[in-house]
């Protein structure tokens, strides 16, 4: 058996005892799809790995991010990378490629092809260091995949306007646009080469009839609406030559 067939048999297990055989089901979330689309290279490190905690269905497995990029580069050495260690040795022990560490302080020169960060940088005491330490573990004409939350969306409003101060998740420390996300990674040295907006939808890992019903209503408006009011942002950017 290979080792990512291994790990998809041993991670089924964890989430459907009672069938470990199974195949998890593959990706369908637009924030999911667009991250794995913009990496590149043999060489992959994914910071924020754990993703708060490992998922407990199939719905979450659907958007665990670590296990669709191993999925999807089962023929690349993936490095998985969270402070949470308890998670990670769990992680470890079902076979995944994974290390304790501090988001702000990475191990790594010049090591990796792609690194990617799906909704980290807005839970960091400091961006800007965690940025200067992803430079440093990039390889020459290595790419960064970050996304992160759209502060001017019509969702975060909503949440804002019926939850007040409670609204959003209580972990997150700072907020980005497209202007500001420019101009931090500008400052840390590196280039964007492409910034796109998607919505980030999990109506299936949820039981809240307030969301299913937003996101069933999103879904039929937002095609009338621009693009940039979607809840998140994917950014591809490369180390400024220099």
């Amino acid at each position: 058996m290979s080792a990512s067939r291994q790990v998809q048999y041993e991670l089924a297990a964890l989430i459907a005892p009672t069938d470990p055989a199974r195949q998890l089901p593959e990706a369908n979330n637009e924030r999911l799809l667009a991250i794995l689309a913009e990496v590149r290279g043999r060489e992959i490190l994914h910071i924020g790995c754990v993703n708060h905690r490992l998922p407990e269905s199939p719905a979450e497995a659907r958007h665990y991010l670590h296990y669709q990029l191993c999925r999807r580069f089962a023929d690349s050495h993936v490095v998985g990378l969270d402070i949470e260690a308890q998670a990670i040795a769990q992680l470890d022990r079902m076979g995944f490629d994974v290390v304790t560490g501090d988001a702000h302080n990475l191990p790594y020169r010049q090591e990796f092809d792609t690194i990617v960060a799906g909704e980290l940088l807005e839970h960091l005491q400091n961006p800007g260091l965690f940025l200067s330490s992803c430079a440093g573990a990039l390889k020459p004409g290595g790419r960064l995949v970050l996304s992160t939350p759209n502060v001017f969306t019509p969702l975060l409003s909503l949440m804002y306007w019926k939850n007040g101060e409670r609204a959003f998740n209580p972990d997150h420390a700072v907020w980005f646009c497209p202007q500001t996300i420019r101009v931090l990674l500008a400052r840390c040295g590196f280039a964007v080469t492409q910034l796109s907006f998607v919505d980030d939808l999990k109506p299936e890992a949820t039981d809240s009839f307030w969301y299913k019903s937003f996101v069933a209503g999103w879904k039929g408006i937002r095609l009338l609406l621009p693009r940039r009011l979607r809840n998140t942002m994917v950014i591809v950017c490369e180390l400024t030559p220099g």
